[in-house]
């Protein structure tokens, strides 16, 4: 966050567009609801339909940016774009990274954060859109034309599988409110696929430019919302650690077994809203309590009861299994699924 040259109640958000039509219009929605209303002054989209040349490559799109942030005409700001080959995206990364700015990066392309808003998917596309010996769009996945050729592209899978069966990158169809309510399916959605390709947002990061597919557009969504939410997704019979919890689980005889500690200075009180904290979902987020058959201390050195867990100790819980896909760990800001089958 940079300090403007004017006094200001909100700050402003200043993000920069690869797409002028798609990624334009998605994002002048975003900054029109009223979270983003509540939060900033304003949220500038950069290109405008007023810009006659605009500059639209990662590397570029980075330098206006940051002229935003050395101007003082905003507070915070973000480049978005997405891998299509282009050069000097690990310079892109770097310099941002130096400068202060965000990057909302996704691969194939942005169509990948589109499909997290219906399914969990970790294909790799190596082509957004089919097009004909003229370059223009073939409308691939819809009725007329069924199939993708040659090779199998983003916008193709959204239209077959009815997802968005009339998506279109053109400037007058309105993404927004085509995806807006599955937003939650969403975060939940790109957090599982860095996981899935090595990339969670709470591990040393691989070359993201390397990487398809990926998207972290969520982390820029967060900004528009009231609060942002730690995820992190894993394996069952693994350690998950996630500010300052580790929560191991596995099914044991048809139940599921969840193991809980965590590094916090402060014990944790395990009342009726903790118990909360432990439930199973599905791939729509239907959330299910965890009915708590028994519970028992598999490490107690420092004075834990059935009130209060203290840092290092583990705590063994013993749940109901209603056979939902995933296990979930929910506490304040922080959110730990793991795959149960």
């Amino acid at each position: 966050m940079r300090k403007r040259n004017r006094v200001s109640k909100k700050p402003v958000l200043f993000i920069a567009c690869e797409g002028t039509s798609t990624e334009f219009n998605y994002f002048t929605s975003w900054g029109e609801t009223e979270e983003a209303l509540d939060k900033f002054e304003r949220v500038e989209v950069y290109p405008d339909e007023n810009e006659n040349n605009p500059q639209t490559n990662p590397y570029q799109l980075f330098q206006i940016a940051k002229n935003a942030l050395d101007s003082g005409s905003a507070d915070y700001a973000w480049a978005v774009f997405d891998k299509d080959n282009h050069p000097r995206l690990p310079d892109t990364f770097t310099d941002a990274a130096a400068a202060g700015v965000n990057i909302a990066f996704s691969s194939r392309s942005f169509e990948e954060w589109v499909l997290m808003h219906f399914e969990k998917n970790n294909t790799t596309f190596n082509a957004t859109e089919c097009k004909n010996a003229n370059g223009r769009p073939t409308n691939c996945g819809s009725h007329l034309v069924p199939n993708c050729t040659p090779i199998d592209c983003l916008t193709g899978y959204i239209r077959r599988n009815n997802y968005i069966p009339g998506y279109s990158k053109k400037s007058d169809f309105d993404l927004f409110t085509a995806i807006h309510q599955n937003t939650e399916v969403a975060l939940t959605n790109s957090a599982w696929l860095r996981f899935q390709v090595g990339a969670s947002i709470n591990v040393a990061q691989p070359p993201l430019h390397n990487l398809n597919p990926y998207t972290n557009v969520d982390q820029l969504i967060y900004q528009f919302l009231p609060s942002t939410l730690n995820i992190e997704w894993g394996n069952a019979n693994t350690n998950i650690q996630l500010n300052n919890w580790t929560i191991n689980t596995r099914l044991d005889n048809g139940d599921i077994v969840v193991n809980v500690s965590h590094t916090q200075p402060n014990p944790q009180i395990l009342n009726a809203l903790f118990l909360d904290s432990l439930v199973t979902t599905d791939d729509s987020l239907n959330e299910t309590p965890g009915t708590v058959i028994n519970n028992q201390y598999l490490t107690n050195n420092n004075g834990s009861n059935n009130q209060i867990l203290r840092a290092n100790d583990v705590i063994e819980y013993r749940i109901q299994n209603n056979n939902q896909q995933y296990f979930l760990f929910k506490n304040d800001n922080t959110r730990i699924f793991i795959t149960l089958y």
